[in-house]
């Protein structure tokens, strides 16, 4: 019986057997604990599985596609399916690898999501709109890379055209890897405030620091000439702890 694909979830099944085993061949050593976010019909898990992790974790939403996995995955005991909106379900475990090709309507609230555990993947490979990725990968500070970049270095594998999946998307794809990094740019206690903090600066991105931030005293340490995205990444992060000093100072 055929797969009925629901618009709600986003999907769109990757069926070109090469680029599969490229993604695949970007995991690292075996005998790892891989978490795979909606792995559909299980054509990238069979990949996965000849890699030899030590434990595979499957989160699917679509309770119809549940069906099929656990039936094809019924022997294998290192694998643990799990029937849930990857945006909902609490990851308590440490996963060394997380691999999706994420649905695009969802994309970028997974991989904030990811980003913020706090046992946080030594390592995502994970497929995006194009678009999506050339936004992660700018040089140029924005909302969501300026973000990540505090925990993940990003780099670009490769891109995939959109008649790889079925059924086709109207965009082409592109597969990211991204490497934690050693030291974390900002704390766990400072994530909400980091994340409210950047939010006013991008969203008010045409003006200069000088403007947004002219309640506080910050012009003998920064160029406060300059708008937000042409900061560099450790910049922002200091000017962000910077305001955060002052404001504690003030209470």
């Amino acid at each position: 019986m055929p797969t009925i694909l629901k618009k709600k979830y986003g999907q769109n099944f990757l069926i070109d057997n090469n680029i599969l085993n490229k993604i695949s061949s970007l995991m690292p050593l075996k005998n790892l604990n891989v978490l795979e976010i909606g792995p559909g019909d299980g054509k990238l898990t069979d990949r996965i599985i000849l890699k030899n992790p030590s434990r595979l974790t499957l989160i699917e939403i679509d309770s119809d596609l549940i069906e099929g996995l656990k039936y094809k995955y019924s022997k294998n005991k290192k694998i643990k399916i799990i029937n849930a909106d990857i945006l909902k379900i609490k990851l308590h475990k440490k996963y060394e690898v997380v691999i999706s090709n994420l649905p695009y309507n969802i994309s970028s609230q997974i991989l904030v999501k990811l980003s913020l555990l706090n046992l946080m993947p030594d390592t995502l490979i994970l497929m995006f709109q194009k678009e999506f990725s050339q936004r992660l990968l700018e040089k140029k500070l924005n909302s969501i890379n300026s973000l990540v970049k505090c925990f993940y270095e990003i780099k670009l594998n490769f891109n995939v055209s959109k008649n790889c999946f079925r059924p086709i998307p109207k965009v082409d794809s592109s597969v990211l890897t991204f490497k934690k990094i050693k030291e974390r740019l900002i704390t766990n206690k400072e994530v909400d405030e980091f994340i409210l903090f950047k939010r006013n600066l991008f969203s008010n991105k045409r003006k200069s620091l000088k403007n947004i931030l002219k309640k506080y005293d910050l012009k003998n340490t920064f160029d406060l000439n300059l708008r937000v995205e042409n900061l560099k990444l450790e910049e922002l992060v200091r000017l962000f702890k910077a305001v955060k000093f002052e404001i504690s100072q003030q209470n």
